[in-house]
């Protein structure tokens, strides 16, 4: 091969790499879900407010680890299953202990009656792996809640409507 020639091959690889990656990032962005839901990568703390929210269950961390929530508010948690082992969402203090079995999407309803943090966890992986989190309240006083209640459906797997 001439130098010219190798020149044009690595030019033109280039621009369909960046093609590529240019279509790639559009799609991710098309994606994405409304400006209530925000996830991060494992490990870090982003905050959603009092609504409906996305949180991602896997082996063995929750996504996102710290949800924000306003005290009188029902908070619409979506939990989806995306590991390979059930896992719960416990809050102790609002008798909340919800199984969510693998590839399973389940939505339970928090409404905090008082400012404060309410910690999550999974009962099975917190004292193995640390699976917990925290929704912080806005408001005064110590938190609580109504009654609880979650309806859930089962899907495919994968990442399907994340």
């Amino acid at each position: 091969m001439v130098e010219g020639e190798k020149e044009r091959i690595m030019r033109r690889s280039f621009a369909i790499f960046a093609g590529l990656a240019l279509v790639a990032a559009f799609g991710a962005t098309a994606c994405g879900g409304s400006d209530e839901e925000k996830t991060t990568t494992q490990g870090t703390t982003q905050g959603t407010t009092s609504g409906a929210v996305s949180l991602e269950q896997d082996d063995f961390y929750f996504q996102p680890t710290t949800l924000e929530g306003e005290a009188g508010k029902p908070l619409q948690v979506a939990l989806k299953n995306e590991g390979q082992a059930s896992h719960t969402f416990t809050i102790d203090s609002l008798n909340i202990d919800q199984t969510v079995k693998p590839g399973e999407t389940m939505t339970v309803s928090v409404t905090p009656k008082a400012g404060g943090d309410l910690p999550f966890y999974c009962r099975f992986h917190k004292a193995s792996n640390g699976m917990q989190g925290t929704i912080t309240v806005s408001g005064g006083g110590s938190s609580g809640a109504t009654s609880p209640s979650a309806t859930k459906s089962t899907s495919g797997g994968g990442a399907g409507g994340y």
